[in-house]
């Protein structure tokens, strides 16, 4: 249990999610098993006896953003309501837990928000989360935290300008010193779709944890399918992106019935994206400022879809929530390997394979940060 707990806590920490030596996870075995900060191990082993649940992460986030969120908030707001499709379907919402000198009622108040949410905003904490079965279930509920306050901040920072004395610094430092360009070099992929399963299931694998490193997916969610002779091979529902390895499923392309059912809920929208446009390969990842942007999206009147800059903007939720009708319309009408989901994430395709993918979706997120500054430059000066 203790090596599991360490792996958690460095993919916390890979992931620049957490900061160093501010997180702690305990968890339910013969006894309780705890790991990580000594005062934050006392708090989640506290929560875990009140809790019927298998783990709690309680870890101070490397970005202030969550904290940001509770202080700008209204004294009487209980709760965070994000907008990404994402985290209204895995979070739905986001309680905000305010700090009590008293130790016992601080407890019960992150208690009784643990047992109706995954997780919750702790001031002068950080933030905490619960798996009801599994420490991984815990690990995907912080992160999923970390994705959602961090969106949730810059929608509404672009929409309202800091609020706070200590917001410009932060921005600009997070700016300037975080968000490094995306640097695709550092992985190979071969020039062309490999003709072998084996080989193009490698190259899937490289690419879901080229995906992950970049930040430009979190592991669990988002997809990859390849179309290789009849047969399109698409990862699994809730895989995790950097451990593909038998978590990919071939179904029949031209098979009407409804099959895989392991196989990701996009596999509607990936099917009639192929059809199309004749791409080979879809990569579908979460990057945050085209997600962020997406909400900022202009009206276009000559076609089905709005934009940012020269990429459509769709509606549509995931699964047969009208994507696979939304989808192949906007890349089609648009003539673009890119088509960014409102609220969702991005969809690009290749016709060569995994590298062309890799550098359309990192060319997204870096044309959204560039529009997103300078728009927040252009109305707050930042």
């Amino acid at each position: 249990m203790q090596y599991l707990l360490k792996r958690y806590i460095q993919l916390l920490l890979d992931e620049q999610c957490a900061k160093n030596g501010q997180i702690a996870i305990s968890a339910q075995n013969d006894t309780i098993c705890s790991y990580g900060n000594q005062a934050f191990i006392l708090l989640a082993e506290d929560i875990l006896q009140k809790l019927d649940c298998a783990a709690v992460i309680v870890a101070e986030p490397l970005q202030p953003f969550p904290a940001f969120l509770l202080r700008r908030s209204g004294p009487e707001e209980r709760q965070l309501i994000p907008r990404d499709s994402e985290s209204r379907t895995s979070l739905h919402d986001i309680p905000l837990i305010r700090y009590e000198q008293d130790r016992e009622v601080l407890l019960n108040n992150i208690c009784d928000a643990l047992h109706k949410r995954k997780g919750c905003i702790v001031e002068r904490v950080g933030i905490i989360s619960q798996g009801s079965l599994t420490v991984e279930q815990a690990y995907i509920a912080w992160s999923s935290l970390i994705h959602a306050t961090t969106i949730k901040y810059f929608e509404d920072l672009l929409s309202t300008g800091p609020l706070l004395p200590d917001e410009t610094p932060a921005i600009r430092q997070y700016k300037n010193t975080y968000l490094k360009p995306l640097d695709v070099t550092q992985y190979t992929f071969s020039p062309v779709i490999p003709i072998t399963p084996q080989a193009m299931l490698d190259e899937m694998n490289l690419l879901g944890q080229a995906t992950v490193e970049l930040g430009l997916v979190d592991s669990f969610f988002g997809n990859i399918s390849c179309l290789l002779d009849k047969t399109l091979y698409i990862s699994q529902t809730s895989a995790r992106l950097d451990e593909l390895s038998n978590q990919v499923d071939s179904i029949p392309f031209d098979k009407l019935s409804t099959t895989g059912i392991t196989a990701s809920s996009e596999l509607p929208a990936h099917r009639a994206v192929v059809l199309a446009t004749g791409c080979r390969m879809i990569l579908h990842g979460h990057p945050r400022f085209p997600v962020i942007l997406s909400f900022f999206a202009d009206s276009d009147q000559n076609h089905a879809f709005d934009s940012i800059g020269s990429l459509p903007v769709v509606g549509g939720e995931g699964g047969v929530g009208g994507l696979a009708e939304n989808l192949p319309k906007a890349f089609s009408q648009a003539n673009t390997k890119a088509v960014i989901v409102r609220g969702h994430g991005v969809f690009v395709i290749s016709t060569t394979g995994c590298g062309e993918a890799l550098a359309c979706l990192t060319d997204v997120e870096q044309r959204c940060r560039d529009i997103y500054f300078a728009r927040l430059n252009t109305h707050y000066k930042i």
